[in-house]
């Protein structure tokens, strides 16, 4: 059998995948202990800087961890004062077998933490430490797109913060050479900072020390949106031109063989340790030792049995990395070159080394676009060609990196003139960056891909290989082309009306295949809620561009998000939109922030319309009419004055009315119960988008009647201030016998429209 260990590894990985996928359950968030003070104990895994709050802190990395009982404090701080005289063995096996009786009822689950230091003693590598601070739970999506930090975290061994954190005592033990690779680590930071400016700065330290924390957040989303942030990571490329590097030196030497691999495997040990032995580092140097062993043995390198390998030692080491993008994107890219790239190749029309190399970095990124469609919901084509230039780059920008952190530590002016190259680079690819961004056609955005979607574009991809041979040069091409088909493909959806989670605020999204729309887009809870919830939503529904963005009124909680998208000219959260619907009011009622969206929609090139009642937008098969307010109404009440819309699909009705409330929601009723002339259903609406987050004001029970709504859709923050939803609006709507949604426990609510049938889904049920 050829291969035999590929074979064992794809069951292992098919296994893997079962478990997690069917039996892992719902990653646990511990909310009740959110904002508590609590006492935390563990062993020191890993330290970092991370940015927070705009300043730079020191983050600790537990294991083992255990969120203490008061009554066991004193007889744990005792335990650590005489750990001096108890061997490590002996100290982690006492540990190990009691954790379980010092940890609180409430934190049974609690694996590992982070602790965001306060400023003080940093306690050692590998060393059991006990730490005191404010506990602050992770939290789960509630949107589709949105980052969901549980899941996340979960996969890292983490289960929770501890903020403001304070050192109380560690045990003398500690891992000595791990504690001598942070300090090194640590000393070479003050180095690279030394050489560079600022950006320049972080982005060597992510990229030679793994220093992730502190990179520089628009440098990072910089490289990112352009498909070149893979070049950030401590990765094969580190150890091909260091490893080798080291090997092929020793070897000038004529160090015999074996030590010459044992050193080399040893000091390529040393550096990852040191950088923090992230996914790549792993694969890489698994792959690394095999290569070298291999070459020992006098065995043939098989790239495919070594990838394998690898993924067996990471999954063994951690589940759920099967989960988790660095590993997908790693693992993928290598299973591209070895599978898939070689059959490519074989069907090229010409076979020059510049189109060798365009088709070989297509063919790469196109084993790993499921992936990045999964994660980023959309694909920068400019990608190819941009690593093109970047990738030869990296090999001069490494050593030019390394022999000037070199010579800083002898003679630092020296160091500074070998990073004046490594500037340069820097500055062409960020130069290259921006000139990509700005170019038409410079994002692909196709939605999330469902799972059906990615194992068809698999299993095109494998047929072609399988079949390479019996395949003409055309028919495979065209079987690339139909597996790309397969993985951006829309199957119509129909009408789908989504009240986003946005917290204390309200997003409304619509759409019908066609059109997409937004009422409204803003929160009081959530801070840049466009970045974190709006535009991620937008993204994963495929979503580039918003024929129309309708403002019921200028309350921040109902335009901060759209605010930051009208800023935006670039970068993550630029969703075109087509056309700004403002309510048609007097003077009196356009305050500051309705003069902000004017200012910003002129900035942006937006053509602003004012929509006042009974004009329509018209768009697809969506119609909209406006109920309210009246044209040029004076008042100073932006909740009286929200816009109310009235939408009709077929035989589905809905109303949508902002923060509608007093004076504003009795002239809805008497304009609904006097005019007629509109053709309009109003009576057993389907779908009522309850005002003002459920408070004790709005949505009168005389309202209510004349409405008889079948489903209630209410957005509102969890635990928020105003107590919304009220207990009497909910009495009111249960009375009436409305079908009732809530975003605080369902998270964002879609209600899908085909046909005659209508269909509610929510994200957390």
């Amino acid at each position: 059998m050829r291969r035999p260990l590929c074979l064992l590894g794809l069951v292992y990985v098919s296994a893997v995948f079962i478990a997690i996928s069917f039996l892992a359950g719902r990653t646990p968030t511990y909310e009740t202990l959110d904002k508590e003070h609590v006492i935390v104990a563990g062993y020191v895994e890993g330290k970092e800087y991370r940015m927070s709050q705009e300043r730079k802190v020191s983050v600790i990395s537990l294991s083992e961890a255990v969120i203490i009982q008061e009554n066991q404090v004193a007889i744990l701080e005792q335990f650590l004062s005489d750990s001096e005289k108890i061997s490590q063995n002996r100290l982690h096996n006492s540990w190990k077998k009691n954790r379980g009786n010092l940890s609180r009822e409430d934190a049974g689950g609690i694996e590992g933490v982070l602790c965001y230091m306060q400023e003080g003693k940093q306690p050692q590598m590998g060393s059991l430490v006990l730490m005191q601070g404010k506990f602050r739970a992770f939290s789960h999506a509630s949107n589709q797109g949105e980052f969901d930090a549980a899941d996340y975290y979960r996969i890292m061994g983490k289960q929770g913060r501890v903020m403001e954190c304070r050192f109380v005592a560690q045990s003398s033990a500690y891992d000595v050479f791990r504690e001598k690779m942070w300090l090194l680590r640590d000393y070479l930071s003050l180095v690279v900072d030394a050489c560079y400016d600022g950006e320049d700065a972080s982005v060597m330290k992510a990229m030679l020390l793994g220093e992730k924390g502190t990179l520089d957040a628009d440098i990072k989303e910089l490289y990112r949106q352009t498909g070149i942030i893979h070049i950030l990571a401590v990765s094969g490329l580190h150890l091909s031109i260091i490893g080798m590097g080291c090997h092929k030196l020793f070897k000038k030497a004529r160090i015999p063989n074996v030590i010459n691999i044992i050193l080399t495997i040893g000091l390529m040990y040393c550096y990852g340790t040191m950088t923090g032995m992230g996914i790549s580092m792993l694969r890489a140097y698994i792959m690394f030792g095999i290569h070298l062993g291999a070459s020992l043995a006098g065995r043939t390198y098989d790239l495919l049995t070594a990838v394998t390998v690898a993924a067996f030692v990471t999954l063994l080491r951690q589940p759920f990395y099967m989960w988790h993008s660095g590993f997908l994107f790693s693992f993928g890219a290598v299973c591209g070159i070895g599978l898939f790239l070689p059959a490519a190749l074989e069907n090229l029309l010409g076979h020059s080394k510049a189109e060798r190399a365009f088709f070989s970095g297509a063919l790469v990124s196109l084993s790993t676009m499921p992936v990045y469609l999964c994660f980023y919901y959309e694909f920068p084509p400019y990608s190819v060609f941009l690593n093109l230039i970047v990738i030869p780059c990296m090999a001069l920008v490494l050593l030019c990196a390394l022999f000037g952190m070199a010579a800083a530590v002898c003679f630092l002016p020296l160091g500074q003139i070998l990073a004046e190259p490594v500037h340069i680079c820097l500055a062409f690819y960020e130069k290259c960056c921006s000139v990509c961004l700005k170019l038409p056609g410079n994002r692909w955005i196709t939605g999330c891909p469902k799972p059906w979607q990615v194992a068809a574009f698999f299993g095109i991809l494998a047929v072609l290989v399988v079949c390479n041979n019996r395949l003409s040069k055309l028919h495979f091409w065209q079987g690339v082309l139909c597996a790309l088909f397969v993985l951006s493909v829309r199957i119509p959806q129909g009408l789908q009306v989504t009240v986003v989670d946005v917290g204390q605020g309200d997003c409304i999204y619509l759409s019908d295949d066609r059109v997409n729309m937004l009422i409204d887009g803003g929160s009081s809870s959530k801070s840049d809620v466009a970045s974190y919830q709006i535009v991620p939503f937008l993204k994963h529904r495929g979503v580039s561009q918003l024929d129309a963005v309708i403002v019921t009124h200028p309350d921040s909680d109902h335009i901060s998000g759209i605010c930051t998208m009208l800023e935006q000219t670039a970068g993550e959260e630029h969703i075109e939109i087509g056309a700004l619907y403002l309510p048609d009011v007097g003077n009196a009622g356009r305050n500051e922030g309705y003069r902000e969206l004017e200012r910003l929609s002129t900035a942006a090139d937006v053509p602003v319309y004012y929509i006042g009642s009974g004009e329509r937008i018209w768009r697809g098969d969506i119609m909209l009419t406006c109920i309210h307010p009246e044209k040029g109404w004076n008042t100073q009440e932006s909740n009286a004055y929200s816009t109310v819309m009235h939408l009709t699909y077929g035989g589905f009705t809905a109303l949508f009315t902002g923060d509608l409330e007093g004076e504003g929601e009795q002239r809805v009723l008497r304009n609904i119960r006097e005019d007629r002339s509109q053709d309009l259903n109003f009576r057993d609406l389907t779908l009522l988008k309850v005002a003002h987050h459920g408070s004790k004001n709005s949505t009168s029970e005389a309202f209510l009647k004349e409405l008889n709504p079948k489903i209630a859709l209410i957005s509102a923050g969890r635990a928020n201030r105003y107590g919304h939803p009220h207990k009497e609006l909910m009495e009111r709507l249960e009375k009436q016998g409305c079908m009732i949604y809530n975003t605080q426990e369902s998270g964002a609510v879609t209600v899908r429209v085909r046909g005659r049938k209508v269909q509610v889904e929510t994200f957390l049920e």
